[in-house]
């Protein structure tokens, strides 16, 4: 391979030779479904249930509130999506803003066209700063999620999290942050932070791809967006990423 300079991060980081050790036995001997009633299954249960509670400790929550999903894109569908319909008899109005990653731009869009949701969208100054003024300005009875990235994934802005989670919590409104570019970069806290659900992928600090975290906290009002078994608290069914979620646990 041709010897290169990378400054993309960003995008994507190369996987960590001690991450990849600790992945490897679960790719080959220890190959169970972690579903399973036999010993086989219930020791990759075992795995999935620590890297559980790492993930909770890292991120200062809960056990029950950590869910794992394949990356940043289905956990931000998974979270607005799931949060939209399920409390959709309170209100239809989500708030966002105009430089969200795609998986969040998108899925609002999604629930603009198809699902008759009204999506506010807050313009940002120079530096990629919302208004904080113009988002209490947005918010009305109809409004029912907040979801505000935690840094912008092209221009590195870091956002007034912890006032936007005080104004959330005041409005009684859930809230949202993609903080795919912070994790395995700052501390979060997100009891003190005042987070509702908040996205992760590991492939952005050292782990695999394929493997993500949705935080939800335990009072939010969500249901399931894809329907099979009763993975992840029955909140998101399919066969546990064993590997995936070890890595990611090595990496964290």
């Amino acid at each position: 391979m041709q010897n290169i300079r990378y400054f993309d991060h960003s995008a994507t980081t190369a996987i960590e030779p001690q991450v990849l050790n600790e992945m490897m036995p679960y790719l080959t001997e220890n190959f169970g479904n972690a579903s399973s009633v036999y010993r086989i299954g219930k020791t990759n249960k075992e795995a999935v249930n620590f890297a559980r509670q790492r993930v909770a400790k890292a991120l200062h929550c809960h056990t029950n509130e950590i869910y794992f999903t394949s990356g940043g894109t289905e956990s931000d569908n998974l979270i607005i999506k799931g949060i939209a319909i399920a409390n959709r008899r309170y209100g239809n109005h989500i708030i966002t803003t105009k430089i969200e990653h795609p998986a969040v731009l998108n899925t609002c869009e999604f629930l603009e066209k198809y699902m008759g949701f009204r999506v506010s969208y807050l313009n940002v100054d120079s530096k990629g700063r919302i208004d904080l003024k113009e988002l209490e300005r947005l918010i009305n009875r109809q409004t029912i999620l907040i979801s505000i990235m935690f840094a912008n994934n092209e221009i590195g802005t870091i956002q007034d999290i912890e006032s936007i989670g005080r104004m959330a919590k005041r409005y009684g409104i859930y809230f949202h942050t993609d903080a795919v570019q912070v994790i395995g970069n700052i501390d979060v806290d997100v009891k003190k932070l005042g987070i509702s659900a908040l996205s992760m992928s590991a492939h952005k600090f050292y782990g695999p791809k394929g493997i993500g975290v949705a935080y939800i906290a335990e009072h939010v009002n969500f249901i399931r967006m894809q329907d099979g078994g009763h993975q992840e608290q029955d909140k998101r069914a399919g066969t546990e990423n064993v590997a995936g979620i070890v890595g990611l646990r090595k990496s964290n």
